[in-house]
């Protein structure tokens, strides 16, 4: 299982949150950081499965409030679909 860890402690911005998630998915070079582009890269990934963990989420959604919010309901849809296994910590 491939693992995506984020670390929300060192977090700058969301922007930095997507660029960690694109690599996670082998998303192309044009990878928009919204969450269109995400779902997209979810669902066209055809790797191994995918292990995201995101570390000190309470303060990633404290520091990116809304955007935040925009990221984790993407991949709570696609962990319910079965698309990747996520845990926040």
């Amino acid at each position: 299982m491939k693992s995506c860890t984020i670390d929300g402690a060192g977090l700058a911005d969301a922007a930095a949150a997507y660029q960690e998630l694109a690599a996670a998915f082998n998303a192309p070079n044009y990878f928009g950081a919204n969450p269109d582009a995400l779902w997209d890269a979810i669902t066209e990934y055809s790797g191994e499965p995918v292990e995201i963990v995101w570390l000190d989420s309470a303060r990633s959604a404290e520091i990116l409030g809304q955007r935040f919010r925009e990221i984790m309901a993407v991949l709570e849809t696609a962990a319910a679909e079965g698309r990747l296994e996520l845990q926040l910590k």
